[in-house]
């Protein structure tokens, strides 16, 4: 089942990223499609990304660690 979904979904993004798109009534070819591809491999790597380094922050400013024998504290502590 979930091959089949996978296969759906490349080709449609298939088709989205290379299917030109017909412009009015003469049928014009443009670059529509591509574009369009593009546009949403961009958008997806640059959500990707902001993502990643908002969860980096998020963990460097508060990690939520709280276990004094985390091994973390064996390295960071002044006593050393």
């Amino acid at each position: 089942m979930t091959d089949a979904i996978t296969a759906w979904i490349l080709s449609a993004l298939g088709y989205l990223c290379t299917a030109p798109a017909t412009a009015g009534v003469a049928g014009d070819a443009s670059l529509a499609g591509p574009l369009l591809g593009n546009l949403l491999v961009a958008g997806g790597a640059g959500l990707v990304t902001l993502t990643c380094i908002v969860a980096a922050l998020w963990m460097l400013i508060a990690p939520g660690e709280r276990d004094l024998d985390h091994p973390k504290y064996g390295v960071l502590r002044a006593d050393h």
